[in-house]
Formats: structure tokens, C-alpha cells, sequence
């Protein structure tokens, strides 16, 4: 009998050291899904990131546009109104109104 008790308690070691591993895995899929979870928001926030750097450079490409487009303006504006100051010169001339 004292070989069948041997046999038993061999088991019941085994029972309980499966156990523990079985806990220690456990513990490091936890630990892994956590990590991967982290891993993931981060990736999420880069990629948040890398559409909000692309959103700035159309809206700074489209800010460009728009203020050369009203430089523009502003240039004809003035020849605009350089032409009509001589123009308003001429008509007096011609008038007389001087």
C-alpha cells in the first residue's frame, strides 16, 4: 500500500502543479490581451493622428489658395481704382473742372 499512497500523493502533486500553470497561463493571456488592447488604442490614436495631419495640410493648402486668391483681388482692386482716379482726371480735364 505504501506504493499506491506514493502513486496518490504523486498525482495529487501533479493535479496541483497543472493547477498553478494553469493559473500562471491565465495570468499571462490576461496580461497579453491588456498589452494588445494598449497596443491597439495607441495604433487607433496614429492613426486619429496621421487623418488630422492630413485635414491640416488640405486646409492649410486650401488657406494658401484662398489668401493668393484675395491678394489677387486686392491687386486689381487697387489697379481698378488707379484707373478710375485717372479716368475721373481726364473727364475734369476735359471739362475743365481742374
Amino acid at each position: 500500500m505504501a506504493g499506491k499512497n506514493t502513486d496518490d500523493s504523486n498525482a495529487g502533486d501533479e493535479t496541483g502543479a497543472l493547477q498553478a500553470e494553469a493559473v500562471r497561463l491565465s495570468t499571462a493571456l490576461d496580461g497579453l490581451d491588456k498589452s494588445v488592447s494598449i497596443l491597439l488604442e495607441r495604433l487607433q490614436g496614429m492613426r486619429d493622428s496621421g487623418e488630422t495631419d492630413q485635414d491640416r495640410a488640405r486646409l492649410a493648402a486650401e488657406l494658401d489658395s484662398a489668401q493668393a486668391r484675395a491678394d489677387a483681388l486686392e491687386d486689381a482692386a487697387r489697379e481698378a481704382g488707379a484707373a478710375l482716379d485717372s479716368a475721373i482726371a481726364e473727364v475734369r480735364d476735359a471739362l475743365g473742372e481742374v
